[in-house]
């Protein structure tokens, strides 16, 4: 048998379509991979039966439904029969109106869930409240691998709320926080939690508002932490002197700028 991937792009679904997808999905175990793309005519009760047949399903292992306005309520319905699938491994809701109510669900999710390993949710407006929510089920969770929150509207208080996850949390690998508003204060909370973690390779944490403020900080982790391979730093607000100043640390390879 060999799988495969179903993809359906934007402006094209309706709520009768989803129906039919749905009915597609319960009895076809060939599909692997199922994209559902771009604001598409998806009602509530479309999308409820949409996660209905996903949990009778046994083959889609990548689920990406970027897009879509799902918002909370579809979210939480989504999350309910999430929280003990064993078989979707990848998770992308990029742009889904998902704010701190449905970051709520999304937490409750992944206290007991033992299959996903990545998770996306880029562009939604989860908040600080929304990112802690989810960092504090983080700090135990051992099956999560990537972690992808960029524009977000991540601040300081989020990202301090990360750095304590970052100390506990021993799987994940990967953590976007891009396009975000974390200062060096923010920055200077995850520099210190990076000396402690033998984990994370790659942090994306370009187009946020770290200054040279945090030079001496950033030096410090690349001096100590073994581990990361990439940390992207890609338009934050260095001056040219500071950039050189990282240059010199001889760990360019390691360091975006």
């Amino acid at each position: 048998m060999h799988s495969q991937s179903a993809t359906f792009y934007v402006d094209t679904i309706s709520n009768g379509d989803i129906m039919l997808i749905s009915d597609e999905l319960r009895t076809n175990q060939m599909w692997n991979f199922l994209q559902i793309i771009g604001e598409n005519l998806i009602k509530e009760d479309g999308v409820k039966y949409l996660f209905e047949a996903l949990s009778a399903n046994t083959s889609v292992k990548a689920l990406h439904l970027c897009g879509n306005s799902l918002g909370n309520r579809s979210v939480k319905l989504f999350m309910n029969s999430l929280a003990s699938n064993t078989t979707i491994e990848d998770l992308n809701l990029t742009d889904n109106q998902i704010t701190d109510i449905g970051a709520q669900a999304i937490s409750e999710m992944l206290r007991t869930n033992t299959a996903l390993t990545i998770l996306i949710l880029h562009g939604n407006p989860l908040s600080d409240i929304g990112i802690t929510l989810i960092a504090q089920v983080l700090q135990h969770n051992r099956t999560l691998t990537t972690l992808k929150i960029g524009r977000t509207g991540v601040t300081d208080m989020g990202a301090e709320d990360l750095a304590l996850m970052i100390q506990l949390n021993t799987t994940l690998k990967k953590l976007s926080l891009d396009n975000n508003r974390i200062s060096d204060i923010g920055m200077q909370a995850l520099c210190m939690a990076l000396k402690q973690n033998q984990a994370l390779e790659y942090i994306d944490i370009r187009q946020n508002r770290i200054s040279d403020k945090s030079i001496d900080d950033i030096v410090s982790l690349l001096q100590t932490n073994q581990t990361l391979n990439v940390l992207n730093l890609v338009r934050n607000r260095f001056s040219d002197q500071g950039k050189n100043t990282l240059r010199q640390v001889n760990l360019i390879l390691r360091v975006k700028l």
